[in-house]
């Protein structure tokens, strides 16, 4: 049966990929704000991240954000047919602006290797068609259960010629190996680790457990060290951000390392908070003493449909 729906997924993106992308947009619209309407798991999970990090926020400006974000993530899904199946070229012409690209260069000039930081934010899958034209890169990569959804996902990173490396003890050593030949690796920053892999960190003031695999990684090698992002824009493109991320990520210390790295990210997703992938259970694994997210009961069903209405 998943197989199936996998299909299906795969003959809608294709169907969506022959079609513009403001309607892909449009539709993208519908699907999260209807996501929004009707309350479903991934909008309770958005909120309450949403609640945790901007508590400065009034409720009904929290709402709206939360509103936005979903039909953000919807784009974000519909942009999959673009990303997936357009002629790389016709891709590539939808990057009408870069920002940042003097900090990409000097990295590429110091020839010292670069790790790229790459949040859950905008549409990242755009970001591999902007480097492909630029160096190439190797990013860790865990098979889907789904074959078909894994043969997928495969093909279509693989044609924007990205090196894919397991998700386990084996990746981190390829990565260490190829980081000593001054290559250039990307890594998710946002995404919880497992039990051993990493250090609680302060994320919009909560702590979050956050991986060390960058700190390892940039403690270890002398190479650059560049977060990344591309957004929408108002006229359809999108636009490619680059910062140099801090420094302190290389301390011998995981807990600020993480701290550095949390607050490199929270400064990217501040330029335009609607379109971080709030929708993640960022917060799932708790420091010793705290309560427990994301557990959503019957009897709070009433007072978030009514914190959902604040905004309509």
């Amino acid at each position: 049966m998943k197989t199936l729906l996998v299909y299906l997924a795969m003959g809608i993106a294709r169907l969506i990929a022959w079609m513009p992308l403001s309607v892909a947009h449009a539709l993208g619209t519908g699907f999260g704000w209807l996501s929004w309407r009707l309350n479903n798991r991934r909008t309770k999970i958005s909120r309450t991240n949403i609640q945790l990090c901007y508590p400065q926020l009034s409720d009904s400006d929290r709402e709206s954000l939360l509103k936005q974000s979903m039909i953000e993530s919807g784009k974000t899904l519909f942009e999959a047919g673009m990303t997936w199946f357009w002629p790389l070229e016709k891709v590539d012409r939808m990057i009408t602006h870069v920002t940042g690209m003097e900090h990409l260069q000097k990295a590429l000039d110091d020839d010292k290797g670069i790790i790229l930081i790459l949040p859950h934010h905008g549409t990242w899958e755009i970001l591999n068609h902007f480097l492909r034209h630029h160096l190439y890169m190797y990013a860790m990569y865990k098979p889907a259960k789904i074959k078909a959804l894994d043969r997928w996902i495969y093909r279509s990173r693989s044609r924007v010629k990205v090196g894919l490396i397991p998700a386990n003890v084996t990746g981190v050593k390829t990565l260490h190996r190829v980081l000593r030949e001054k290559a250039v690796v990307a890594v998710l920053p946002d995404q919880e680790p497992g039990p051993k892999s990493g250090v609680f960190a302060p994320f919009f003031g909560e702590q979050a457990w956050t991986g060390k695999l960058v700190n390892n990684l940039a403690s270890t090698h002398p190479a650059a060290l560049l977060s990344m992002y591309a957004r929408r824009r108002d006229n359809g493109g999108y636009e490619v951000v680059i910062k140099p991320a801090p420094e302190t990520i290389r301390d011998k210390d995981p807990a600020i390392a993480a701290t550095a790295m949390n607050a490199s990210i929270e400064a990217c997703i501040n330029e335009c908070p609607t379109m971080y992938q709030w929708n993640y259970a960022r917060f799932k694994t708790r420091p010793e003493g705290k309560e427990k997210l994301y557990r959503f009961k019957r009897k709070h069903r009433k007072a978030q449909k009514a914190q959902a209405r604040i905004a309509t």
